[in-house]
């Protein structure tokens, strides 16, 4: 006697997809906090200053602030998935190379990559969950995806300061390097749950307005600059 697999309920995927999801932007967050922790160690290491340390930050974050605004093109034309992947890719390797790291400008060239992998996420994580999640649940979607971010803050220096009195900085951010890498293995290993295609516009509600509008000039892809909302983001 055989048994058919039933498909997974739409609670249980949208419960898949938010997990998931959440596990990447834990990931996020726990990059952007590989170096403060360790800034004690880095300081007597290449005889730097705290300002100059934190200047690494600034890179990080500027870099991030303009991939951030990129990315979401990428995310449109490709779809989320490669894009996600990538970015984990990237903080693995600015892991690395920040525990390779023999001068202070390797670690400022090794916090560009960090921030480019960094600057994806947001992009990606509300593209999946506002197309994958059912309605009744996006509110909860959010609440994980908010939740996880700041658990990935919370682990950075629970892991690496511990690891570094142990053994050594670098070895600490050898392991980071190795978390991003697992995470990234578990995703690609339910990649299908993160199969999205790119957007485009359904042809039936294509057809509707351009029979009952005429033909439509070809949006800029700066359109979105005229919505008052963004505006409003960019303000607050």
């Amino acid at each position: 006697m055989s048994t058919l697999a039933l498909p997974a309920s739409p609670a249980r995927k949208d419960a898949l997809v938010i997990g998931l999801v959440g596990l990447a932007h834990s990931i996020s967050h726990f990059s952007q906090l590989l170096l403060a922790p360790l800034f004690p160690w880095l300081k007597d290491e290449f005889a730097v200053s705290y300002a100059q340390l934190g200047a690494l930050l600034t890179i990080f974050f500027v870099v991030s602030c303009i991939v951030q605004a990129l990315s979401g093109f990428l995310v449109d034309k490709h779809g989320p998935r490669p894009v996600l992947m990538a970015g984990l890719a990237l903080l693995g390797v600015a892991a690395f190379g920040y525990a390779s790291s023999s001068s202070y400008w390797m670690l400022a060239a090794f916090s560009v990559v960090a921030g480019t992998g960094n600057g994806v996420f947001h992009p990606v994580d509300y593209t999946l969950l506002n197309r994958k999640i059912g309605k009744a649940r996006l509110g909860h979607a959010y609440s994980v995806h908010g939740i996880t971010g700041s658990l990935g803050w919370a682990l950075a220096p629970a892991l690496l300061v511990p690891i570094t009195l142990a053994t050594s900085w670098r070895v600490a951010l050898m392991c980071a390097g190795g978390l991003a890498f697992v995470v990234l293995a578990v995703l690609w290993g339910r990649r299908d749950e993160l199969s999205l295609t790119p957007a485009a516009v359904p042809a039936a509600v294509a057809t509707d307005a351009d029979s009952a509008s005429g033909p439509r000039r070809a949006e800029s892809p700066l359109a979105f600059l005229t919505l008052p909302a963004v505006w409003m983001c960019f303000g607050f």
